[in-house]
């Protein structure tokens, strides 16, 4: 089995899938209106609940899928801390990801309404900015262009023989960070043109991405992550040992030393 989890947004999301085709099970925790994420209290509860869903228990995980970020530095340390001990705890294989791969898997990968078609992840990356990445065939397409071969599902990490987690991040699209008030001149010095924007950024820049000929869905579904695109998004993606497995950050955390600040 595969369980898939994701603490980089405000959304709790965990998903799994089987052996044999056996349907996978995603699921989603939003916080509510002024409520902070409740990530640490909400990650097990659900992934537990997918493995349920699927017919499975801990024992079964042969795979662990994280959701490596951007977002939130403490959202996202909630989600690789937890998947590090669980890969420790059960054996597993543990593969990293960048949450964008995620939300553009859904809707420009296989079967998807964009797919094979450019799609553009827009995240909120507060202080005014934006976290963007650019998918230029759509979806990351697991192993397209993405070496490591195909998924091993029953794969256990190998501390002795790993790749560098640097460059395989750099095999993907990478995010970056934008200004709010400069979408309009980042979407124009883009290399592809997007057909589509998603992401919580993108529902909140909607105008700026039409005027721009770029297309935001208007189902709020879209803009989240999802427990199984995230899988699919690892697919081809070598296992690694845990402690290589590190957040995608983008920029300096906000807090800062104090002796650096003399």
């Amino acid at each position: 089995m595969t369980l898939a989890l994701d603490t980089a947004t405000p959304a709790t999301v965990a998903g799994a899938t089987g052996p044999g085709g056996t349907p996978g099970v995603s699921r989603i925790e939003l916080p509510g209106p002024g409520e902070r994420p409740g990530h640490t209290r909400l990650l097990l509860g659900l992934a537990e609940e997918v493995l349920a869903g699927t017919g499975g228990t801990w024992d079964d995980v042969g795979r662990i899928v994280l959701g490596l970020g951007p977002g939130t530095f403490t959202g996202i340390r909630v989600g690789v801390a937890t998947g590090r001990a669980l890969a420790l705890s059960t054996g597993a294989g543990l593969v990293g990801v960048p949450t964008p791969w995620a939300l553009a898997e859904a809707v420009g990968g296989a079967g998807g309404t964009h797919e094979g078609r450019p799609v553009l992840v827009v995240q909120d990356a507060r202080r005014r900015e934006l976290f963007l990445t650019l998918f230029p065939d759509g979806g990351p397409g697991g192993a397209g262009g993405v070496p490591g071969g195909p998924a091993d599902h029953g794969a256990r990490a190998d501390a002795d023989a790993q790749p560098d987690p640097i460059a395989e991040r750099a095999s993907g699209p990478a995010p970056f960070t934008a200004a709010q008030d400069d979408l309009a001149a980042a979407l124009a010095a883009l290399s592809v043109a997007p057909a589509v924007a998603v992401g919580d950024g993108a529902l909140a820049f909607a105008d700026v991405l039409r005027e721009a000929g770029v297309e935001v869905p208007e189902d709020p579904a879209a803009h989240r992550v999802d427990g199984l695109a995230l899988i699919r998004a690892a697919a081809g993606r070598p296992v690694v040992a845990p402690d290589l497995v590190r957040p995608v950050y983008v920029r300096d955390a906000d807090a800062v030393p104090t002796a650096d600040r003399r």
